[in-house]
């Protein structure tokens, strides 16, 4: 393959920047262009240059010569066998400015590199064996994580425990079916050896999907947050509440009733935990177009909530018959700053104060209980293409299961189809144009 370079750190002005360059060809490029100390030339014999001497990752300090510039910086080359793409690299680190990093990796290009694609790096050392594709995706998700949890879902994906998890299950199948495949080449010989105990593997490997794809639910809340909208009638202090949930001035608050028309959203991180909240216009039925869109996307939003905050104004409680669809309610009583109403002793029942605060920590806290990670760092399912192709395993090994009854040729059919999807995880089995459709998600530099 061509060698490939690229700047790997985000473009603007930083104290450091980035360029690496990787591929047969990576070392000799470096060379040309870096010399050992502060030297912009470097000493020859014969009319060439005298090649340096590189050690392995080892941080060389020298000169980076451009064109029309040079750099004082540093210089690691990364052997083959120790390389991140598998390949030998040479990463550069020099100042961090616009003009010195597009510099430098125009240089590299005129030396003989050509530009890498979107996600290149990686997907080269997906092709050399250095990871699978679920690690990969382990990577994209570490670089776009945004809470505590969602870093540690993403290493744990990236370090291999979803593909370990769903290795062992590809590999079990893979015994199956050699089985099988030998029954059809020598049927009097191993039918009854290996027919028997066939229900039994195709049910442990369901029972093995089954549990990864449990881990999905927590698996979502801690890539992308726990989902919480704030719905009830008006002037119940729903945008006054989330104000004082993320400690700053967000949605527009006034006295006049049905202020809110629209959805408001922004989130917090709590224990490591990210909050999504969404503030919504008063349910109630309004003459008012605008006012009653509003009320349609309210509605909208708790559908898709995972827990509804059903804020209800202390000082004039009422029942209001609200349907929240059948999603996980915490009655919030505001205002509860201002005597009257008791509380009444219901389950989720939190008594808060937007006004003073009081109350709005330990409902946060609350919240953010509901995400329990797994103890032990085990794995845990976060992307939706592993859900998809989990649940097409699964439905090909019970059609597997039911196809017992008729002929093995039937059952070698699905259990292949349920080998292919879970081969799609860890790209054993996957597609171009699965593998390019996710390396297209990556940055240039990575």
């Amino acid at each position: 393959m061509k060698t490939i370079a690229a700047i790997s750190t985000p473009i603007g002005a930083g104290g450091i920047g980035i360029v690496r360059v990787s591929g047969n060809d990576a070392l000799g490029i470096a060379d040309a262009i870096f010399n050992f100390g502060k030297q912009t030339s470097r000493v020859r014999m014969g009319g060439k240059p005298v090649l340096q001497k590189w050690e392995p990752l080892k941080m060389h300090f020298g000169t980076f010569v451009a064109k029309d510039f040079c750099d004082r910086g540093y210089a690691v080359y990364f052997p083959a066998a120790q390389a991140y793409t598998g390949e030998d690299t040479v990463e550069f680190y020099l100042h961090g400015g616009v003009r010195i990093m597009q510099g430098a990796l125009n240089t590299l290009l005129e030396e003989g590199a050509v530009l890498a694609e979107h996600g290149e790096f990686t997907k080269r050392a997906f092709m050399s064996g250095r990871l699978s594709l679920a690690d990969a995706e382990g990577v994209i998700d570490m670089i776009n994580a945004d809470s505590s949890a969602g870093l540690r879902a993403a290493y744990r994906l990236m370090d291999g425990k979803v593909a370990g998890a769903v290795d062992v299950i590809f590999k079990q199948l893979e015994d199956v079916i050699a089985g099988l495949e030998a029954t059809l080449d020598y049927p009097d010989e191993t039918e009854d050896e290996v027919l028997p105990p066939l229900a039994g593997e195709i049910d442990e490997c369901i029972s093995k999907i089954d549990a990864l794809l449990a881990t999905a639910a927590q698996g979502r809340i801690a890539k992308h947050g726990i989902n919480v909208v704030l719905a009830g009638s008006v002037n119940a202090g729903k945008s006054s509440l989330m104000n004082a949930m993320l400690k700053k001035e967000r949605a527009i608050v006034a006295d006049v009733a049905g202020t809110t028309r629209d959805t408001v959203e922004d989130s917090l991180e709590y224990n490591g935990v990210r909050i999504n909240l969404v503030d919504t216009a008063g349910l109630r039925d309004s003459d008012d177009v605008v006012e009653a869109q509003g009320v349609v996307r309210a509605k909208r939003a708790v559908e898709g909530a995972d827990i509804v905050l059903h804020v209800i104004d202390k000082t004039a409680p009422c029942d209001d018959g609200f349907d929240f669809y059948g999603k996980k309610v915490f009655t919030v009583f505001n205002k509860c700053d201002i005597g009257g109403f008791a509380i009444p002793r219901i389950a989720y029942a939190f008594a808060v104060s937007a006004k003073t605060g009081e109350g709005v920590d330990s409902l946060i806290s609350a919240i953010a209980s509901t995400y329990n990670e797994r103890s032990g760092g085990g794995e845990l399912i976060t992307n939706e293409r592993h859900i998809s192709a989990l649940l097409s395993a699964k439905r090909a090994l019970e059609s597997a299961k039911q196809g017992l009854a008729y002929t093995v040729d039937c059952t070698l059919i699905d259990l292949r189809q349920a080998y292919d999807a879970l081969g799609q995880i860890t790209g054993k089995t996957a597609t171009e144009d699965i593998v390019n459709a996710i390396f297209s998600k990556f940055c240039i530099g990575k």
